[in-house]
């Protein structure tokens, strides 16, 4: 199926699974992309906008495939509890919170084996097709 990159920093999920009103999706962050020259020299670490970019687009997938577009429109809550470096695996996981079909609200967690590195609550908001291209 084909849909819109899920990550513009390469970190396409293995897999973004559908259960219910939960996403999951997997990906191994690229250490050899050049985000990490800049941030930071000698300690590099996955910049925290980057996470949210990953929710986002994991949700753009997810949405997609059921016909649905959405953008995203708010980011409500964001909390980074431990840095993400090159070569971790991260594990996201969507709960979609609520839709009233001009909205879509969810709680985001994004984890490492170490543990939870973010919490998110994001809001996206439907558009029509033409919008969406």
């Amino acid at each position: 199926m084909s849909g819109p990159p899920v990550s513009l920093l390469g970190m396409d999920p293995r897999s973004v699974i559908r259960d219910g009103s939960t996403v999951t999706a997997q990906a191994t962050v690229d250490p050899a992309h050049e985000v990490f020259a800049g941030h930071y020299p000698g300690f590099a670490v996955l910049p925290g906008v980057c996470l949210i970019e990953y929710a986002d687009r994991s949700i753009l997938f997810d949405q997609r495939r059921t016909g649905r577009h959405v953008e995203l429109a708010a980011v409500e809550r964001c909390r980074f509890r431990d840095p993400v470096f090159p070569g971790d695996e991260l594990t996201l996981r969507v709960e979609y919170a609520g839709d009233d079909g001009a909205e879509l609200r969810s709680e985001v967690v994004v984890s490492t084996g170490r543990g939870r590195v973010a919490e998110l609550r994001l809001v996206h908001r439907a558009v029509t097709t033409e919008a969406a291209r």
